[in-house]
């Protein structure tokens, strides 16, 4: 995508006991978080206004996660399936307020879908794509890598240019 930068990961890295707390269940839907923005520019903490958990069939589960984020109090959905391990969601939130500061300090279209495991093709919409995102998740004295997946939707260039 020409319009959205995505961001550089490779030497984030997050601790297992600082990744945000997810109260799923084992269930498929969509976690909707709305967020201010950054309360410090050189700081990941963001104070969550609103979390909430959508369930939502898996089959539309990309398309509706992007429609949820046009909603202009929305700053970030989180698609999440039944299969996906929690933790990789965690990690996948994790990494989305992170990029969602970035865009928002470079003055760039700030809403943001993630997910912490790729959908398979025959349930994602014409023109949608993934951009991967690898990190490290630190566990004591344990480093592994993690990677989680951005949602690109096609008309995401033109609502940065707008």
């Amino acid at each position: 995508m020409s319009g959205l930068a995505v961001a550089d990961t490779s030497r984030w890295e997050f601790e297992v006991g600082g990744l945000p707390e997810l109260r799923i269940g084992y269930h498929d839907g969509l976690i909707v978080g709305l967020l201010p923005k950054p309360l410090h520019a050189d700081s990941d903490d963001q104070e969550m206004l609103l979390c909430d958990v959508l369930d939502v069939d898996p089959d539309v589960m990309v398309g509706a996660g992007i429609g949820v984020a046009q909603l202009s109090t929305v700053g970030l959905v989180l698609l999440h399936r039944r299969v996906t391990p929690l933790k990789q969601s965690r990690v996948a939130w994790a990494v989305g307020t992170r990029v969602r500061r970035q865009r928002l300090v470079a003055g760039a279209d700030p809403r943001i879908v993630m997910t912490g495991a790729r959908p398979p093709s025959d349930v994602v919409p014409a023109g949608v794509s993934f951009s991967s995102y690898r990190v490290r998740l630190r566990d004591g004295d344990a480093v592994s890598e993690v990677e989680v997946w951005e949602v690109m939707f096609p008309f995401r260039d033109l609502m940065a240019q707008s």
